[in-house]
């Protein structure tokens, strides 16, 4: 696994964003946040992480319109991106496979399942970026 790959989670929900960011800690991650698409840009043209777990529905900017602007944009278009969601149904899974997201974890997650699921796509080929 690459060492300490860091995570930008994207969730209007800071009960969320807390236990996410405590959970991805304890397992071996470097976590920021952002409560809305418009502050994870800013966060973004900072420092760019290894992987995104975004929420499609937040203010500012929904998850759907981040993904597609993270996918157009070369900078960012690798980033594997994780769609943390509570909108039930397959059509979610469909619009995210059109937009490019790795992997679509239904709330509420199993938070064992998300730290896999995460691990599986930063030690894929393309799927994460060692800045060391």
């Amino acid at each position: 696994m690459i060492h300490s790959s860091r995570i930008l989670l994207v969730d209007d929900e800071p009960e969320l964003l807390r236990a996410l960011t405590i959970r991805l800690t304890a397992a071996g991650f470097t976590c920021d946040t952002a409560t809305n698409g418009k502050e994870a840009f800013e966060k973004l043209s900072v420092r760019r992480p290894d992987l995104i777990i975004l929420d499609l529905l937040m203010p500012e900017m929904s998850g759907y319109e981040m993904c597609r602007r993270l996918k157009e944009d070369e900078q960012t278009s690798a980033i594997p991106v994780v769609v943390l969601t509570a909108v039930p149904g397959r059509k979610v899974r469909q619009t995210a496979q059109w937009l490019g997201v790795s992997s679509v974890l239904h709330k509420p997650f199993d938070s064992a399942e998300l730290v896999s699921t995460v691990r599986g796509l930063l030690k894929t080929p393309g799927g994460g970026v060692d800045h060391g």
